[in-house]
């Protein structure tokens, strides 16, 4: 008979069980998989409450609520294993299609019958390799002295985890959402342009894009969108710029040409893009070679070439007269807002990440967002009933 303790939601419990061995055999705990436990010591219950206060604060703080609140006694460390390695199950999981989606375009009735995507990136503060190589170096050094003294953990190190190569590094994330905003779902990957392009297409199929009547692409202009846009979701009827995103570089260019402040720069800016909502992006590129024609200095005809560019490069995208009329949004709003969402447990003051991590606690909290939590644990609870 040999222990095990099991972190349940109920607090740590001590279990005695047989060990059984056989010479050809080997040993093994029978008893572990029949009451869910012989995956992980820790149940699917305080996987789950671990996981929401993961979410809320950074993990001392957590560790410190668990105790409170819920009487859960785990370190602060334990509970950042549980918490990161259930984000990395979810996000594979997701990915994957075995947890599905809460909506879909072909079971649920959207207004009007129309889907959008919204795709964006955004920066986390990373863990850099010349931080883990000192890092690493440090606990090797901690460990021997131990080893000398004859107390506490000697165990070698564990494989190394790379870092970044620069502090910040993105993470990309997509949401698709119904007309009023109400069916949201939210991926997030650590890959590049590609791999989140991949992903997109599987999560996609998940909620049945195919079957929505109108499919729109609503971004800003950034190449990597575009091209993934084109190549994983060909089936989109339109791809739309972002109007916010035309009106920064549309008023930067005013600024720099018609001076910061002045009246003179609103109303030419104002002009343009009331223009471009009526009649598309016709008149401005006419507006741009006007002023282009009146300017001498260097820095302000390049910064109407940069707009010249930034527009005509984007012109499939600036339909914005057709948009109006059929009702469409032309602002990205809702992508805006769940990157933030999304983002906010891992852009915590002072806060650094493994870029897998960070993009797996987004998947995370994308879980929540999306309305795939209790599906989800259930089937964690379910399965331990199960064995």
């Amino acid at each position: 008979m040999r222990p095990l303790c099991v972190l349940s939601a109920a607090g740590e419990l001590v279990l005695r069980r047989r060990y059984f061995w056989g010479r050809r055999r080997g040993g093994c705990y029978p008893s572990d998989d029949k009451v869910g436990v012989g995956g992980s010591t820790v149940s699917a219950g305080a996987r789950e409450v671990c996981c929401l206060m993961g979410l809320a604060s950074d993990f001392a703080t957590a560790a410190f609520n668990l105790k409170r609140v819920g009487g859960l006694c785990v370190g602060r460390e334990r509970l950042r294993q549980i918490v990161e390695a259930e984000a990395g199950a979810v996000a594979a999981l997701r990915d994957g299609g075995a947890v599905a989606a809460s909506w879909s375009a072909k079971a649920d009735a959207l207004q009007r019958g129309r889907l959008y995507v919204g795709v964006d990136g955004l920066l986390v503060r990373t863990v850099t390799q010349k931080e883990k190589d000192k890092r690493r170096k440090s606990h090797a050094a901690a460990r021997r002295q131990r080893g000398k003294a004859g107390v506490g953990n000697v165990r070698p190190l564990g494989d190394p985890r790379p870092g970044t190569d620069q502090t910040f590094k993105e993470v990309k994330f997509a949401v698709f959402y119904d007309q009023p905003k109400e069916r949201r779902h939210a991926l997030a990957s650590a890959g590049d342009g590609a791999e989140l392009g991949r992903v997109l297409r599987r999560h996609a199929a998940q909620v049945g894009i195919d079957h929505a009547r109108q499919k729109l692409g609503l971004t800003d202009g950034a190449g990597w969108i575009r091209r993934q846009l084109q190549v994983n979701l060909p089936m989109l009827d339109a791809r739309i710029l972002d109007f916010y995103h035309l009106a920064q570089h549309v008023h930067e260019a005013a600024r720099i040409c018609l001076g910061e402040g002045t009246q003179a720069a609103a109303t030419w800016a104002a002009g343009r893009l009331s223009e471009v909502k009526r009649q598309g992006p016709a008149p401005v590129l006419a507006a741009v070679a006007a002023l282009l024609k009146s300017v001498r200095s260097p820095a302000r005809r390049e910064s109407l070439r940069k707009l010249k560019n930034y527009i005509a490069d984007r012109a499939d995208m600036l339909d914005y007269p057709r948009a109006r009329r059929r009702g469409w949004d032309i602002g990205s709003g809702p992508t805006e807002a769940m990157g933030k969402n999304l983002a906010l447990r891992v852009r915590g003051v002072g806060m650094k990440w493994d870029l897998q991590h960070a993009a797996d606690m987004m998947n995370l909290k994308a879980l929540y967002e999306s309305g795939q939590a209790k599906t989800y644990w259930d089937r964690q609870s379910a399965a331990a009933c199960l064995n």
